[in-house]
């Protein structure tokens, strides 16, 4: 655990020369209700920026296949892949946008997924045969935060709740807030603050690449396979079977 909301808080009102709040409550006032406010916009947009790169963004969620059971809980975030997670010999599954095409009776061992309602919609569907098997998301949060249990929050409220920036980087937050409150190109102040700023944020860009390089599902094709060729590609999926 680092720096939490109150303490970045009190970081950045240090630097402004405002005396630090004694206590959280003590921060609901015009400049800590700013301060609270900026800390989050900044962290927002460090997270938002990258999607690609932040591995602090980076998840995973575990679930198993149920018999005839088509749809699956989404997560909140982006998908980078899913696959088995007791088969290290097995690719991800295959992101498919054009699922209106696919047999909706086919069975089998699942290939391919949509996003449909919130729900994670797997092609085929799984057979009895498949039931129990363990498939890992991996995924990037749209979370910036967590409270002090480790839970995830979409942005830090109360008191102990921390970025999910490491430590060692929050500095960038206090720099993205002290660059934006100043905001103007002519004071010194504001612009040693942009450059602390972008250089934090180059050194993130460094060494917070993702742990792996993840396969992406789409398939790229200006035109929608059509109900026919949906039938033809799995009629040749040797992990599909049913109606052909």
């Amino acid at each position: 655990m680092g720096r939490n909301f109150f303490q970045l808080a009190n970081d950045c009102l240090d630097l402004m020369f405002y005396s630090p709040a004694p206590t959280f409550d003590d921060l609901d006032t015009t400049e800590g209700r700013m301060v609270k406010k900026r800390l989050n916009y900044v962290l927002r947009e460090i997270c938002g920026g990258e999607h690609d790169i932040w591995k602090f963004r980076e998840r995973h969620k575990d679930f198993r296949l149920v018999a005839n059971k088509r749809e699956y809980p989404m997560v909140h975030g982006f998908i980078l892949s899913i696959k088995p997670n007791d088969r290290s010999d097995r690719i991800p599954l295959l992101y498919n946008n054009d699922y209106l095409y696919l047999p909706s009776t086919a069975t089998g061992t699942p290939v391919q997924y949509w996003i449909y309602e919130n729900k994670i919609n797997l092609f085929p569907i799984p057979t009895k045969d498949q039931e129990g098997t363990n498939y890992r998301i991996q995924y990037l949060t749209n979370c910036c935060a967590v409270d002090e249990d480790g839970c995830e929050k979409k942005e830090m409220v109360d008191e102990t709740d921390e970025p999910i920036i490491p430590d060692i980087f929050r500095d960038i937050l206090v720099y993205g807030v002290m660059k934006d409150w100043r905001g103007n190109a002519g004071d010194n102040q504001a612009l040693f603050y942009k450059r602390k700023y972008n250089e934090m944020y180059q050194n993130m860009m460094y060494t917070m690449q993702l742990s792996q390089d993840y396969l992406k599902g789409f398939r790229i094709n200006d035109v929608p396979m059509s109900n026919l060729e949906s039938m033809v590609e799995a009629f040749y999926n040797p992990y599909v079977q049913g109606d052909r």
